[in-house]
């Protein structure tokens, strides 16, 4: 076998090393429905609502996605949940597939959206899970809609440190919405790879932020182009990389930033007060906490300290309480731990008596 016939034989393996990894599937996919689920479109308020609905197998349930995050989050958990549940999740506006309106985010108006959206499209009480500011804004539908709601499952809300003004004392916090904002928010579209560039995390002990080093980030957009080119209609499937960073980078790239605006500049919690609101709220509830920590320069690394939760349970009487010592998005790092969790409180709560 001479050298040019060997330089062949690599070659070829070569590239049939590459096209496998770039066509065998995930065993989660960003792209797609999950079996059963169906993506539809509703116009509430005068604005399109882009959101998925499973099978009729049970109560309704309803998933509301955090910030910066679309209905493709919860694919981890939806199967499982629809075994018992009649499952939707929407897209919040300036979100995924759903309609901008920039100037027009707060919690009053996107609690409003989903409590037309119970109404208009599910039509009858829901349980109702959100993270993050979906979180929120579960307890806002608890306190604000309580005919429609079932119960609340709260997922590591940040129903204190992202209201104004406190969010402006929140160093980390208020800079990771910057980021997005800077990054993101271009007339050219979405700069992903400078939004990585420019996030990074805290190192304790000092206040200089550790970033993803350059040759890491080359070859992940490297990875992410050639899967863009060979899979146009699956662009965030690259491979190697777990769901959580597939998907995430799905939310980076459909997202208003006037959303991380009006967070900043309180246009998102105006005329919201979250003591009011969880006074308020008299259904069954599930408050769910990752991990967190308190930096001397960045502040709070995470949605809730300790006093956070104390507040909350001190406001909310039929509370279920568990942590996870997880990132933010449990039900994206940790399905088994969420799914677990929320088939003990609704056993507990007998949601067959909701």
């Amino acid at each position: 076998m001479n050298i040019w016939t060997t330089l062949g034989i690599n070659l070829i393996i070569f590239i049939l090393f590459w096209l496998v990894v770039f066509f065998v599937p995930h065993k989660i996919s960003v792209a797609g429905t999950p079996q059963g689920f169906s993506e539809k479109q509703c116009v509430i308020n005068n604005i399109t609502l882009n959101y998925v609905e499973g099978p009729k197998n049970g109560l309704p349930f309803l998933l509301i996605p955090g910030q910066m995050e679309s209905w493709q989050g919860y694919k981890s958990v939806m199967p499982e949940l629809a075994r018992k549940y009649h499952v939707f999740s929407v897209d919040l506006r300036g979100h995924g597939r759903s309609t901008r309106t920039p100037g027009q985010y707060s919690y009053n108006i996107c609690g409003d959206d989903l409590k037309q959206f119970i109404a208009q499209v599910i039509g009858e009480p829901a349980i109702v899970s959100g993270l993050s500011s979906g979180g929120v804004l579960a307890v806002w539908l608890g306190a604000y809609a309580p005919e429609w709601v079932r119960a609340v499952i709260s997922e590591d809300p940040p129903m204190f440190s992202s209201i104004y003004p406190r969010i402006t004392e929140e160093r980390y916090m208020r800079r990771m919405f910057q980021v997005a904002i800077d990054n993101l928010g271009s007339p050219t579209g979405p700069n992903l790879e400078a939004y990585l560039a420019n996030s990074g995390a805290p190192k304790e002990g000092q206040e200089e932020l550790l970033m993803v080093p350059p040759a890491v980030l080359k070859i992940l957009m490297a990875l992410y182009a050639v899967n863009r080119r060979l899979k146009p209609n699956q662009p965030y499937d690259v491979p190697f990389l777990p769901f959580e960073m597939r998907v995430g980078v799905k939310f980076f790239m459909e997202y208003d930033v006037d959303f991380s605006k009006a967070t900043i500049d309180g246009r998102l919690s105006r005329d919201f007060d979250p003591l009011a609101a969880l006074k308020k709220v008299k259904c069954p509830m599930l408050l769910m906490q990752a991990h967190w920590s308190r930096h001397a320069y960045w502040g709070l690394l995470g949605a809730m300290d300790s006093q956070d939760v104390d507040q909350i349970k001190s406001l909310v009487k039929n509370l279920r309480y568990a942590f996870i010592d997880s990132s933010h998005g449990i039900h994206i790092g940790e399905p088994a731990w969420y799914l677990q969790q929320v088939e003990i409180f609704l056993q507990e709560v007998n949601a067959d008596s909701l």
